[in-house]
C-alpha cells in the first residue's frame, strides 16, 4: 500500500499514542482492523482486541513467524507520535494481512459460521473485525476497573465512527451483551429488540438491531459465541440463518444513514 493511500484520519489514529495508566499491553501498537477495513462490506464488532494477539502464555511478545501484527520492537521505533510514513504503512499492512499470517483462528473461526450464509469472509477480506477500542490490555477488559473503560471508549469509539462512516461498510455485527451495551454508551443510541430470539437449552439469546452510524445495519446478539457457556452448534446455525434475513431485508430496503438518537 502506497503511503499516499492512507487516509487522514487512519495515519492519525496510528500515532496517537497509549493513554497512560490504561493497562496496554506494552510495546503494542493500535489495531486499526483485523483484516482490510478498506475492502469490506461487513465488519463484526468487539470490545477491544485480545493481549493474545501480541502476548503467548508467558506474556511473551510474540515474534518471528508467530507474530501476528506489527508492534514498536518489530518497527524499530519507540514512539508512534513520530513514527515515520513508512512505519504507519507497516502498522496498516500488518491489519490488512492479519488473516494471511497467523491468526487467532480459536477466536474468529466462532464468528466465520456467521458470515457463511452471507458469502464473506474474514480470509477473503469481503469481512473484518473492528473494536470499539483499539488498544490490547492486560489484564483483560472485564477485569478493568470502570474509570478505565469509559477512558478507553472516550478515547477510542470516534476512530470507529470514522471507519464506518469513511468505508464501505453497510452491515456491522455485534458479538455479545456487552459489545451492545457499550456501543450503546458510547455512541448514545438504542438498539430496538427484534420478536425473534433464539434460545438452546438453558441459553436463550436476544436479537437487536438499528442504525444511525454511517450507513450501517446494525445486528447484535446477547450471547458472546467465544465465551458463554452453553453455546452450541444449533444455536449459531440458528442465529446465522437469522442474521442473513436481517441483512437481506435491511439490503432490500436501504435506510439513508442518519443521526444517533
Amino acid at each position: 500500500m502506497s503511503n499516499n493511500t492512507i487516509p487522514a484520519y487512519i495515519a492519525e489514529r496510528i500515532r496517537r499514542g497509549p493513554p497512560e495508566g490504561c493497562s496496554i499491553v506494552p510495546g503494542s501498537t493500535p489495531v486499526i482492523a483485523f483484516g482490510p477495513v478498506r475492502r469490506a462490506t461487513v465488519a463484526t464488532l468487539g470490545l477491544n482486541p485480545s493481549k493474545n494477539e501480541f502476548l503467548d502464555s508467558q506474556s511473551r511478545e510474540l515474534d518471528g513467524p508467530l507474530r501476528r501484527l506489527e508492534t514498536m520492537r518489530s518497527l524499530g521505533i519507540a514512539s508512534l507520535a513520530d513514527a515515520s510514513d513508512a512505519a504507519v504503512a507497516q502498522i496498516l499492512a500488518g491489519c490488512d494481512t492479519y488473516f494471511q499470517r497467523n491468526p487467532y483462528r480459536r477466536w474468529f473461526d466462532q464468528l466465520q459460521v456467521i458470515l457463511d450464509p452471507l458469502n464473506v469472509s474474514y480470509a477473503e477480506g469481503s469481512t473484518v473485525h473492528l473494536d470499539l477500542v483499539q488498544w490490547a490490555t492486560d489484564p483483560i477488559w472485564r477485569h478493568l476497573d470502570a474509570p478505565t473503560i469509559s477512558r478507553l471508549l472516550h478515547e477510542d469509539a470516534g476512530f470507529l465512527r470514522q471507519q464506518l462512516e469513511n468505508e464501505r461498510i453497510d452491515v456491522l455485527l455485534l458479538n455479545g451483551r456487552s459489545v451492545i451495551n457499550h456501543l450503546q454508551w458510547a455512541f448514545n443510541m438504542a438498539l430496538q429488540p427484534v420478536s425473534t430470539n433464539l434460545s438452546s437449552g438453558r441459553l436463550a439469546t436476544e436479537i437487536v438491531v438499528g442504525s444511525g452510524i454511517g450507513r450501517c445495519t446494525i445486528i447484535g446478539w446477547s450471547t458472546n459465541l467465544q465465551s458463554s457457556f452453553g453455546v452450541t452448534r444449533e444455536l449459531r446455525q440458528q442465529l446465522a440463518a437469522v442474521v442473513a434475513t436481517l441483512v437481506a431485508d435491511a439490503r432490500a430496503h436501504p435506510r439513508n444513514g442518519g443521526q444517533d438518537g
